[in-house]
């Protein structure tokens, strides 16, 4: 059996960021259903109770309740302060586990020289930046050279339709994984909700050739208007500061819904329900994304159409690489919006059938992962037989 530890930085210092806590959850609770021995170890920063929102015992107890609702109670370990304490999973049993472990798997983490996880022979970076990494990578030390392998969701990396060069990395695209017998297909037409989970400004911004690249707040702005044109309020729950203040002003004027994200989708079980009780989402990407043409595609948006939501986000150039046109739909004006918002709603149950069957046939952990670990150099002790998916979709099966 392979041993495989999927290595984060931070996560569990931000628990009400419950899409990124999800993004880590499809890798081990996907590797688990491969029938691979994988761990979760995420490195947590020194807390100083003066400028982080809460105490490391809070944040460990959050961490710890969390793993065990997943059946990973004994799967996790959080290097605390450059190891300094270690949660979970303690110091002896983290040596042996990297000592027997065939892959690290490293979601967007700087590794550094005398990090536990260097003692794993086989080291896969995940890029989920995809643009900003190839740009910052030009600038600093991102720790890349410390890695075996190199994937990343931006489904055009390396094309000649990316912009930013790739210096000699052999980047493999990958789809972001949904493990799906925790996302099953809840499409219902009672669901009125179109909507999506943000953050207003975020924290990529790279500079390339003078130009900058950023988060969503300009792409937001660039389509303010299309709510209230389109006559269909689209719900967000938008991390937004007290700063932008104006800002939220001017969506809430224009028919668009703002929700606290913590209240809304705080959680990994709230964020879930967000988005199976929506009727489809509508999304926007980052700057950077749109700007580099990276393809990158949000595991968000995987999300909906696992449970059977159509999909209208904005292009990033991935629609070479995933089909689209039934299910998800993709956009660059405000004008070709307003044309998807119209389709999925004529033909709403064929595009929520369609979102189930991409997520299926192109995100389901399975696949990817299994994917992944081949083209890391690992092999499966017993590759799991191709199952046929039955009865995954059911319109009205909300419950």
């Amino acid at each position: 059996m392979a041993t495989v530890i999927v290595g984060t930085r931070g996560t569990s210092g931000w628990p009400e960021f419950a899409g990124s806590t999800w993004v880590r959850l499809h890798y081990v609770l996907g590797l688990l259903k491969l029938g691979v021995d994988a761990y979760w170890v995420d490195r947590l920063g020194k807390v100083d109770p003066l400028r982080h929102h809460h105490s490391l015992q809070y944040l460990m107890r959050r961490f710890a309740r969390t793993m065990g609702d997943f059946g990973l109670r004994d799967r996790y370990c959080v290097i605390y302060n450059h190891g300094e304490s270690c949660f979970g999973m303690q110091e002896k049993q983290l040596h042996a586990l990297t000592e027997r472990a065939d892959l690290l798997i490293n979601i967007s983490g700087y590794l550094p020289p005398d990090c536990p996880l260097m003692r794993v022979p086989r080291r896969a970076y995940v890029d989920v930046d995809p643009g900003f990494t190839q740009i910052w990578a030009r600038h600093c030390d991102m720790g890349l050279g410390r890695h075996t392998a190199f994937f990343t969701v931006g489904q055009a990396v390396g094309t000649p339709e990316f912009r930013i060069p790739t210096d000699g990395v052999e980047w493999v695209p990958t789809p972001p994984p949904v493990f799906l017998d925790e996302w099953p297909c809840r499409s219902d037409p009672l669901c009125q909700r179109v909507s999506t989970v943000a953050d207003w400004r975020g924290s990529q911004e790279a500079m390339y050739e003078q130009e900058y690249y950023g988060g969503k707040r300009k792409e937001f702005l660039r389509l303010l208007r299309l709510p209230r044109d389109a006559r269909q309020p689209i719900e967000v729950a938008l991390c937004i500061g007290s700063e932008d203040s104006e800002d939220a002003a001017l969506l809430v004027g224009n028919n668009w819904v703002v929700h606290d994200p913590y209240l809304h989708a705080g959680d990994p079980f709230a964020y879930r329900e967000f988005i199976q009780f929506s009727r489809a989402e509508f999304s926007v990407a980052k700057s950077g994304y749109v700007k580099s043409n990276s393809g990158w595609i949000s595991d968000r948006t995987a999300a909906y159409l696992a449970s059977g939501k159509p999909a209208l986000v904005q292009s990033t150039g991935f629609e070479p690489h995933i089909p689209t046109g039934r299910g998800l739909l993709t956009y660059r004006a405000p004008e070709e919006a307003m044309a998807g918002f119209a389709e999925i709603n004529n033909n709403y149950p064929d595009h929520c059938q369609a979102a189930r069957h991409i997520a299926e046939q192109h995100f389901d952990s399975s696949v990817v992962l299994s994917e992944l670990l081949a083209r890391a150099g690992v092999t499966l002790a017993h590759p799991q037989p191709s199952e046929e998916v039955t009865n995954t979709f059911a319109l009205g099966s909300v419950s």
